[in-house]
């Protein structure tokens, strides 16, 4: 191309040729890439019909590590050995096939091999150590610690060794000393850094259970100490049952609740006993498969509440050794061990003096259990029927239950003082070896709620009346009578009667509180002529009973509601029922009451009347007397009828 430049009509014109046609070959300055070991050359572009060529002139050459991205580019990368001095050459050929060249010195960067710590502030045992991620080696430590873990993740199922991020879980007040080595090019890089662990932290305890001060598993007080942990179905808590290999847990010294209920943890941790000094609440509810308790667990002597359900229940007679150690425990006042087999208190039973609350299985009941005098609620599953005499010292008692399997052998033979338990309210039994009560029964003023479940009971005290604040009472056995005192329990409003007797004494109808009576499958015949005066009985079941009649004093049951005669050898059709003024339903099923009479039209409406299976009742005088009782329902094996 020419250029001509006019700068007036008389003035010398000048050509000048912009586009040349040779240049010499230079180099510019050369830019690093950031790139490991690698830097970026730049010479002046190839222009048409030319061509160039790099090559290393001198330095250290390693197959593969140094090299240039394309040697044919003026523009292109240069690889080389950490550390080293190369001199490079770009040859360029001119279109007529001259050529010039011209070289360039790179040095290529040591290689910087560095630990940090990237330790979190509140860590002092887990210590969290890094080298540039570019740089894949190897770490070691020297010093023994609990175990060592990944923070990089490359999904690569590698060793954490081989990790340039890692965790390491280190021991309280140990020295370590951390080594990672490099291999490049057939040399070997290495660096080290000095660890020196302090006092396990809180922190680092929340850490290994998942866990954050935030967390609303975490409750701590306001000096930042973790007072609660609710670790509930938790699937980490296994590790507490690992303290060599988690030793950052025993920081939670001031840990005053946990509960552990229904976490994967697989046995009682002898940590709890080692650390958790001021532990006042353990809940181990549907925990673990195995039921035994380390020899150190009464090193926790300010524990108030135990309770503890194995996952797996164990078998009947598995037994359960509770270690000496347990007599330490004198602040403790709820006891729950259930389904783990029969406990042996070991001669430690007695020397929990704050107990309130036991709740377990035993092969015995001790003498020792005299000594707990703050005792106030028992439920006891015994597998002997061995009764200690001076369970009557227990005079806190406010709740008993015990039950004696069947196959417990020998008689159940209660304290004779049981009725110095002057504040015991409810009281429950269930065993086929109760033959009697004592006559002290009578003096526990304060029973509300009496329950005696078995088959053995050969009589009831004549003195029974005298439980004066009783309410509720479910009586069963094989005695044959009741007092004739029974009528003196006032405030009874619920009874469930079993046994052999079959009559009632007169004074029942003195129960002027009764609201529930209950006797089916007893052996009752005839009710009382007094049982009329029950003005608040609302519900009576005598299904499957030996009831042959009704006396006519009951009708006067005003506020009688429900009645239940299924499967009795009732008849005629009792017609005592049809002045109630408050009945809703009548059961006669299975009996021979078909005889309905026509007075049933003077029966209250609203009556729900089950005659199912009844052999002398027809449908003609069905369909009768559907026509003189307004207002009743009949649900028969005729079908299900309705005069409404």
């Amino acid at each position: 191309m020419v250029i001509l430049f006019g700068l007036n009509s008389c003035a010398k014109e000048e050509i000048v040729n912009v586009l040349q046609d040779k240049y010499e070959a230079n180099i510019k300055e050369i830019e690093p890439t950031g790139d490991d070991f690698v830097v970026n050359l730049n010479t002046r572009a190839l222009q048409a019909g030319e061509r160039g060529e790099w090559k290393i002139v001198s330095g250290d050459i390693v197959d593969t590590y140094v090299y240039f991205e394309d040697k044919n580019n003026p523009f292109t990368k240069f690889k080389g050995l950490p550390g080293e001095g190369y001199t490079l050459e770009w040859k360029r050929w001119a279109k007529d096939g001259t050529s010039s060249t011209a070289q360039v010195k790179v040095n290529i960067p040591k290689l910087s091999l560095e630990i940090a710590d990237n330790t979190p502030s509140t860590f002092e045992t887990i210590r969290t150590l890094s080298v540039n991620a570019r740089y894949k080696g190897t770490w070691s430590i020297e010093g023994t610690y609990a175990y060592l873990t990944s923070r990089y993740h490359d999904g690569l199922a590698e060793p954490a060794e081989k990790k340039p991020n890692i965790e390491l879980h280190g021991y309280a007040n140990t020295s370590y000393k951390a080594t990672y080595k490099y291999s490049y090019a057939g040399k070997e890089y290495q660096t080290q850094k000095i660890i020196i662990t302090g006092n396990y932290t809180q922190d680092e305890g929340l850490y290994e259970l998942q866990l954050s001060r935030s967390h609303d598993r975490v409750i701590t007080d306001n000096l930042g100490n973790v007072l609660e942990l609710n670790l509930q179905a938790s699937g980490i808590t296994w590790i507490f049952g690992e303290p060599n290999t988690y030793p950052a847990l025993q920081a939670f010294k001031k840990l005053r609740k946990l509960d552990i209920g229904g976490s994967s943890l697989q046995k009682i941790s002898t940590l709890f006993g080692d650390y958790y000094h001021d532990l006042e609440e353990l809940y181990m509810d549907r925990m673990g498969i195995s039921t035994d308790f380390p020899e150190n667990f009464g090193n926790m002597t300010k524990l108030r509440v135990l309770f503890f359900i194995p996952r797996s229940l164990m078998s009947g007679d598995n037994e359960v050794m509770i270690p000496k150690s347990f007599a330490k425990l004198k602040a403790l006042e709820s006891l729950t061990i259930r389904h783990s087999g029969y406990l042996d208190f070991n001669g430690t039973l007695g020397e929990l003096s704050s107990l309130k609350t036991l709740n377990t299985s035993v092969f015995n009941l001790t003498e020792d259990i005299g000594n707990l005098k703050a005792l106030e609620h028992l439920e006891l599953y015994c597998k002997n029927t061995t009764f200690p005499q001076r369970f009557s010292e227990c005079n806190s008692l406010t709740f008993v239950s015990l039950i004696f399997p069947e196959s417990a052998k020998g008689d159940v033979v209660l304290s004779p003082r049981i009725g110095d338990l002057k504040n015991l309210k409810t009281f429950e039994i269930k065993s086929n070896s109760l033959r009697a009560l004592p006559d002290s029964f009578s003096e526990l003023t304060a029973l509300k709620s009496l329950m005696i479940q078995g088959t053995s009971l050969q009589y009831i005290p004549e003195n029974f009346g005298d439980l004066p604040n009783l309410e509720w009472l479910y009586l069963y056995g094989a005695f044959t009578s009741i007092p004739k005192d029974f009528g003196n329990l006032s405030k009874l409003s619920s009874l469930l009667l079993g046994g052999k007797a079959e009559t009632l004494p007169e004074s029942f109808g003195d129960l002027s509180s009764l609201t529930y009576f209950n006797a089916e499958y007893s052996n009752l015949k005839t009710l009382p002529g007094s049982f009329g005066k029950l003005k608040k009985l609302k519900e009576m079941l005598l299904q499957f009973s030996k009831m042959e009649s009704l006396p006519v004093s009951f009708a006067d049951l005003d506020a009688l509601e429900v009645l239940n005669l299924t499967g009795t050898p009732l008849k005629p059709f009792p017609t005592a029922i049809i002045p109630l003024k408050s009945i809703t339903r009548v059961t006669l099923n299975n009996t021979s009451v078909g005889d309905i009479p026509d007075d049933i039209s003077k029966m209250k409406t609203g009556v729900v009347f089950n005659l199912v299976n009844i052999p002398n009742l027809t449908l003609d005088h069905l369909n009768y007397i559907m026509t003189i009782a307004k207002g009743k329902v009949f649900n028969t094996s005729f079908g299900y009828f309705s005069t409404y």
